[in-house]
């Protein structure tokens, strides 16, 4: 797990099975994809994962985002 600071993130065109995808990119200059699921919304729609938002992440072999939550 890795805790990061949300500079911002983009929305994305949609993934192949039609998902939304975003992009985050933090105050350290990494950036990772993830593509929306009820995590990711919880994610985009909880104040506590906002750009300037301190997140605990765990990322996948392939450096995508598998778990994304407010920083504990």
């Amino acid at each position: 797990m890795q805790t990061k600071t949300i500079l911002r993130y983009d929305r994305l065109r949609l993934s192949v099975n039609g998902n939304p995808r975003f992009r985050f990119v933090f105050t350290d200059g990494s950036t990772f994809d993830g593509t929306s699921d009820a995590a990711w919304a919880y994610a985009i729609g909880n104040p506590d994962m906002r750009e300037g938002s301190t997140v605990d992440i765990e990322l996948t072999k392939a450096n995508r985002i598998r778990i994304m939550r407010p920083a504990r």
